[in-house]
This record gives structure tokens, C-alpha cells and sequence, in this order.
């Protein structure tokens, strides 16, 4: 049984995900929890030819390409992290993968198996959940709108979230300012941990 625990911050693009990830670790770090932030996709190969690309590349092959940067960021941080006992938050995980993959057409199932046959399941993932529209909003002002972007396409990747939300999701409204969310994670995380102490885990 592994040691660390493991909480995605999940969401479209705009929903504040990066935010309240960053957020949220200096909470843990304030009170006393060895907690270490990871973003996917990671800086490997694969995360980079995803990044770097100027267009959609074909389901498959971007399915591909983040199975392939999500294998590596799992053997060499995220499973070495839990190991030695820390909070890992990820600034998107394979929830994001599914959200996003099966709007292009790809079984939201098929999705979750490839990636739980060696990423570990998350203890908690909080989805932040904002309308397309207000999300672009928030996008707007970091310059060009991506491929990742369109209003049409946000509006499939958020309801994908809300369906594949299940007994380790909490929805969050992020339509709300940004301080009475982070409130909101907090209070989440924090009866997580205080569930795992009393626990003796």
C-alpha cells in the first residue's frame, strides 16, 4: 500500500486549475505536509511534441503521446514521491485524458483502462467546473486562443468531466471567486487528511 497521497486538480482550460494547484500546496506546506506539485503533460519527449504542436494531431496518436509522457512521469515523480510518503497534487492527470480524448470521439472507458493499468488511482480529484464561456474569458488575455480552446469543443471536454465524476470526485462551481474556491479545496483536503490521521494512515 503506498505511503504518499495523491490529489488531481482537474478541469477545462480557464477553470483556474493551476491556481488553486499551486495554491493548495503551499497550504499543505504551511501545515507541516511534505507536499510536491507535478503538471502534466511533463517536460518529457512526448509532453513536449504535445506542447510544442501547432495543430491537433490525430486521436490516436495524441492519445498515444500522453499515455507515453504519463508512463514516464508515473515510474520516475509520481510513484517515487508516494513512495516516500508526500502529498503529490497534479495540476491535470488522467481524468484531463479522458475529458478531453473521448470529445475527439475515442470511448471515454477505453481511455480510463489504458491509463489505470500503471498510473495509480488518485485518493481525491477535484474538478473545477466554469462554462466555456467564462472560461475563455480567463484564457483571453494569455494571448492566442488554442486548438485545446474552441468554445464547442470546451463545452464536450466539460461535460465529459461532470459524466466521468465518480466516488473519488468532488465538483466544485469555479465560477465563484477565486478565494471562496481555494476555501472550498481546502476545507476538502483538509477532511481528507484529518479521515487518513484518524485512520493511522
Amino acid at each position: 500500500m503506498k505511503k504518499g497521497i495523491l490529489i488531481a486538480i482537474e478541469g477545462i482550460d480557464g477553470s483556474g486549475k493551476s491556481v488553486i494547484a499551486e495554491e493548495l500546496v503551499k497550504f499543505l506546506k504551511i501545515n507541516g505536509y511534505d507536499a510536491l506539485l507535478l503538471k502534466e503533460p511533463s517536460e518529457s519527449i512526448y509532453g513536449q511534441k504535445i506542447r510544442n504542436s501547432t495543430h491537433r494531431l490525430p486521436p490516436e496518436e495524441e492519445l498515444k503521446l500522453f499515455l507515453l509522457d504519463r508512463e514516464i512521469d508515473v515510474r520516475d515523480r509520481i510513484l517515487p514521491a508516494l513512495e516516500n510518503g508526500k502529498i503529490v497534487v497534479m495540476d491535470r492527470y488522467y481524468y484531463s485524458n479522458i475529458a478531453y480524448q473521448s470529445a475527439r470521439g475515442i470511448e471515454a472507458d477505453k481511455i480510463r483502462d489504458l491509463n489505470e493499468k500503471f498510473a495509480p488511482k488518485p485518493d481525491l480529484v477535484i474538478i473545477l467546473d466554469v462554462s466555456p464561456s467564462t472560461a475563455l474569458k480567463r484564457i483571453k488575455p494569455r494571448g492566442k486562443i488554442t486548438a485545446f480552446e474552441s468554445p464547442d469543443y470546451l463545452e464536450k471536454v466539460r461535460e465529459n468531466f461532470l459524466k466521468i465524476a465518480d466516488e473519488r470526485s468532488v465538483v466544485l462551481n469555479a465560477e465563484k471567486p477565486l478565494e471562496e474556491v481555494k476555501k472550498e479545496v481546502f476545507a476538502i483536503v483538509k477532511s481528507l487528511l484529518d479521515s487518513y490521521n484518524s485512520r493511522g494512515s
